[in-house]
């Protein structure tokens, strides 16, 4: 199993530069690690000054690294034409020589939909064609398309991508309906850290079954899944390090409406619940302890790419580098070794 890092990148002491710059820190520490990917969140008219450009981000960071994978984790894509989106991710693609992935949402906060003038109703059908579109720019030499949103004729975008026949897609999904899209459209389900256990394992079988409806493998396939971590040489030790900024991350997501019970019903601010759901989605505490939790995700749901955010406003630079060092040294080197979840996991 992969470890990825993930960047919300939230602007701390109203200082965007150091927070970008103790990022890239961090990332070429995990690089040398031997972390697989580092992706880049979006959010729009977010108060504390988040990053609202992720393929800028990462052209950035690709100039600072040389091996580990990049792209946006995810970029909005109903907010965007399409061809702008195929153009500048392959410009990130030339830039890292090869190393990015593409990894697309619907979004669901309807300021931002409103900002762009984008009816939040849209998003499933803009993202479907979205997806086809970039494909198809990627991969063909002149495309022409007729969609409800797009329309391109004749169109031929240049450069091409390095990596061939293209860079991978994923797609974040939460919904049956819209994990069965990414089975469809997509090369890989991102799923996301707010989902409960057991209903990750409903849409897990979904998502099967719409592999092999469409003619795409069932086992052995690509499944990355985003969950919280901070990694210290104790349980309590990790817990008084990042419990408060983990618990400011989900007081925005509690009042976006985007956190549900292990039944899959929606959590709000006020729920007393909260506190111990959202512990028991987190990888936080020593390496054994983060080595069990990342190994149960392995073994009972066959992921194959833990995505973990371990920088959340108010974990200080030095917090997470060591917590990169840490999970680096002691855990990556167990939950890596040689194994074919999607092999077993049901």
């Amino acid at each position: 199993m992969k470890s990825s890092l993930i960047y919300s990148y939230q602007v701390e002491n109203d200082d965007p530069q150091r927070t970008f710059s103790e990022s890239l820190d961090q990332i070429v520490a995990a690089e040398a690690y031997g972390f697989d990917t580092v992706l880049v969140s979006e959010h729009h008219l977010v108060e504390n000054g988040y990053f609202p450009a992720p393929l800028v981000a990462c052209a950035a960071i690709a100039a600072r690294t040389t091996r580990i994978r990049i792209g946006p984790g995810v970029l909005l894509l109903p907010l965007y034409d399409p061809l702008h989106v195929a153009e500048h991710a392959t410009v990130v693609d030339a830039i890292s020589g090869g190393r990015l992935i593409l990894g697309v949402g619907y979004g669901y906060r309807q300021e931002e939909f409103d900002a762009f003038g984008i009816p939040l109703d849209e998003r499933a059908g803009r993202t479907r064609e979205g997806v086809e579109v970039i494909h198809r720019l990627w991969t063909e030499t002149s495309v022409h398309f007729e969609g409800n949103y797009y329309q391109y004729r004749d169109t031929k975008m240049r450069p091409q991508p390095i990596q061939k026949p293209r860079p991978p897609i994923w797609l974040a999904s939460k919904a049956e309906g819209a994990v069965r899209a990414a089975a469809r459209w997509a090369d890989a389900w991102f799923a996301d850290p707010i989902t409960p256990f057991s209903v990750l394992k409903d849409r897990l079988r979904a998502y099967r079954e719409t592999l092999a409806k469409v003619g795409k493998p069932t086992e052995g396939f690509d499944f990355p899944l985003m969950r919280e971590a901070y990694c210290a040489e104790s349980d309590d030790e990790a817990w008084d390090g990042a419990r408060d900024a983990f618990l400011y991350l989900y007081r925005e997501y509690l009042e976006w409406g985007h956190m549900l019970d292990e039944e899959g019903r929606p959590v709000t601010p006020g729920d007393h619940r909260a506190l111990d759901l959202l512990r028991s989605r987190f990888i936080v505490g020593s390496p054994e302890t983060c080595i069990r939790e990342a190994e149960r995700y392995r073994d009972e749901l066959g992921v194959t790419n833990l995505v973990l955010r371990m920088k959340a406003p108010g974990i200080p630079h030095r917090g997470v580098m060591d917590s990169i060092r840490l999970w680096g040294e002691k855990v990556l080197p167990t939950i890596g070794e040689g194994s074919s979840p999607n092999s077993t996991a049901r």
